[in-house]
């Protein structure tokens, strides 16, 4: 499965997921108007890559769209496209790829906004490790999950640079990505982010190089979207839409107010270091509402390439389908 840090590093402690949607009130009467209570089920515990989402709360913005948003921690965020498909959430942030496999699988969820509109894994290298360029990598030690997707990756990057993937040293640290690289354990990293690894790994005194997937031969891909199933698409577009037209808002404040972005996050209580957390955002911000793109748009076609490139690369497999697995059509005006 793509990505796990991406979709897992650890299982992290969190809530069931009940049943959404309800409402009360009458509509002739403002202060009664009907309040739509909507779960979303986050990729992980809230960091800066949620800041739209916690600034769209605090700004009100999915409260004027008669939205009570409550975001929730999965317990297990693989499951979270399942429990969306089951109908226990309307809404997950997710990621491009897992959405392409879960649809491969006959999983009937689509994406439907992104929420980071470039890949945040990458390649992390130490700087005094001599690797100034991928195929540097050639004879080093790189620490990955273990998952399949990170050695695809990988070699990806290495050959598009002219190295040897056979060349590349790779060792299963798990999720203690970090740790591992930041006490010299290994020389590079695949399978972490470098908007948020980075500040946390350079905050030590270690200084890094970052090799960008799409810099390196693997297709632009969406890293996170928001996902809902097909039944609630079909059967209440107004919610998609009124939901992403919030969340559309909350991104664009958050992109330009980036310090108070951080302390909606931080009020979900889980960032320790706001110093930290800042210099994420920052990184952040042009992802989640970049300046040569609508925020929160999405290419079909560019969706196509990058499952055409987990295809070569034995990802995926069969017929999937690609094209019921993203859509535009719920995008607020101006951001299709």
């Amino acid at each position: 499965m793509i990505r796990a840090r991406q979709s897992i590093r650890a299982l992290v402690l969190g809530l069931a997921i009940s049943v959404f949607l309800t409402a009360c009130g009458g509509a002739d009467d403002p202060a009664s108007t009907p309040v739509r209570d909507v779960k979303l089920i986050l990729d992980w515990f809230p960091n800066v890559d949620h800041m739209g989402v916690f600034a769209g709360i605090e700004q009100g913005h999915f409260e004027a769209e008669g939205l009570r948003v409550d975001p929730v921690v999965p317990s297990d965020p693989a499951a979270a496209l399942k429990q969306v498909a089951a109908g226990r959430a309307p809404f997950a942030i997710s990621y491009a790829p897992e959405v392409i496999l879960a649809r491969s699988r006959g999983i009937p969820v689509r994406a439907v906004g992104a929420v980071a509109v470039h890949p945040l894994n990458s390649v992390i290298v130490r700087a005094d490790r001599e690797i100034s360029r991928p195929r540097d990598l050639e004879g080093k030690t790189v620490g990955a999950t273990g998952l399949p997707s990170d050695r695809r990756l990988l070699d990806t990057v290495v050959r598009a640079d002219g190295g040897d993937p056979a060349k590349v040293n790779v060792r299963n640290v798990g999720f203690n990505l970090s740790p591992a690289l930041a006490s010299g354990k290994v020389d590079a990293l695949i399978g972490a982010y470098w908007n948020i690894e980075v500040p946390e790994i350079e905050s030590k005194g270690v200084e890094l190089e970052v090799f960008r997937l799409e810099d390196f031969g693997v297709p632009d891909y969406d890293e996170l979207v928001v996902v809902t199933s097909d039944e609630v698409a079909e059967s209440q577009p107004e919610l998609v839409q009124d939901f992403l037209a919030a969340l559309q808002r909350g991104q664009d404040w958050a992109g330009a107010d980036q310090a108070g972005a951080v302390d909606a996050v931080i009020a979900a209580g889980d960032i320790a270091d706001r110093d930290i957390a800042i210099e994420q955002a920052r990184l952040t911000a042009p992802l989640i509402a970049p300046d040569d793109q609508d925020t929160l748009s999405l290419d079909p076609d560019q969706w196509a390439r990058f499952a055409g490139w987990m295809r070569d690369n034995g990802l995926l497999t069969g017929g999937a389908d690609v094209g019921g697995s993203v859509t535009d059509e719920f995008l607020p005006e101006g951001e299709r």
